[in-house]
């Protein structure tokens, strides 16, 4: 009878753990990141980080700012063949991807394991591919990779997808993270995007490393420091230097990631990876493509079971 009743509890306290652990990732509850860098920095003055002594912070007049010494290109991916380029800023148009749709070959880089999945149409984990249509979608990205892996020299680029609309905010705060120092020399990616809540598994997994302000609104900009318990990161817009896209290269095959997953295991191992708090791009509101409503369904269901699989079995590095 005793043991039967310590197994009751012992059940008992393994549902509620799973249930509060579950309500946690996905309902986004944000509590504060356990990591701080440098001091957050304000056009009108200094903030005091409690864990520093007090810094004062001189405005910075960034329209004196000197231009950057990389070049910076930029493109869109889409499956519109008729899709004009689109000005991103007075410095920098956006021009047109277009991406190819899945093809027999396509399908060869994909893991025998996905290929199943896919031929079945299920997803067993969150980070798989939920369609053929996600896959195509990571081959683009891929393509882009390529281009910039082969630039000559020293350079950056900014990826979007289709459904993003361009705002030269994006432009202002990536020339205010290059040039307070945060940004590494090189080997680097910079997420301008992250519509899904971060919540508590991605405060302990980002390091706050300084904040950024535009106008009257604040960035935080945030550091990988170990590998992902979510699926949570976006590929809509963000951007990389050629190392980074080296790298990349080097582990996609086989493919069986969605690419935000792939990004974020990777750039969280072998580049530098930052995200930001909050979206300082938007999205379009076009219906997605990627996902139907059985698409979302099933892929929920295996965030879940690959949630807590990771927060069993893996550590952060």
């Amino acid at each position: 009878m005793t043991r039967i009743l310590s197994l009751c509890v012992h059940r008992s306290i393994c549902l509620c753990y799973g249930l509060a652990m579950c309500l946690i990732v996905f309902t986004g509850t944000r509590l504060p990141a356990v990591y701080r860098d440098f001091q957050y920095e304000r056009s009108s003055g200094g903030y005091m980080n409690s864990l520093y002594q007090p810094q004062l912070v001189q405005p910075v007049n960034w329209s004196t700012v000197p231009p950057k010494a990389k070049p910076i290109s930029c493109f869109v991916i889409t499956l519109d063949s008729s899709m004009p380029p689109v000005k991103f800023s007075e410095d920098l148009t956006c021009h047109p991807f277009v991406g190819q749709r899945v093809t027999d070959d396509m399908f060869k880089l994909v893991s025998t394991r996905v290929q199943q999945n896919l031929l079945q149409g299920t997803s067993l984990w969150g980070a798989d591919f939920t369609n053929n249509i996600s896959l195509s979608i990571a081959y683009n990205h891929v393509q882009l990779w390529r281009r910039l892996a082969a630039a000559p020299s020293e350079a950056d680029m900014l990826i979007l997808e289709d459904d993003i609309v361009p705002d030269e905010r994006a432009l202002l705060l990536y020339g205010k993270i290059r040039d307070s120092g945060a940004l590494p020399q090189q080997n680097y990616i910079l997420k301008f995007v992250n519509h899904r809540a971060i919540g508590l598994l991605g405060d302990i997994e980002l390091r706050h490393v300084h904040r950024f302000w535009l106008a009257q609104s604040s960035f935080m900009l945030q550091k990988c420091v170990c590998r992902t318990r979510q699926s949570f990161f976006s590929s809509a817009a963000y951007l990389l230097d050629r190392q980074a896209a080296r790298v990349l290269l080097q582990h996609y095959l086989p493919m069986q990631h969605h690419v935000d997953v792939f990004m974020h295991h990777v750039g969280c191992r072998n580049c530098t990876l930052f995200t930001l708090d909050k979206d300082v791009l938007h999205f379009s509101g076009r219906p997605s493509s990627h996902q139907t409503q059985q698409d979302h369904t099933n892929r929920f269901t295996a965030n879940v079971k690959e949630t807590i699989r990771n927060l069993l079995l893996t550590t952060c590095y």
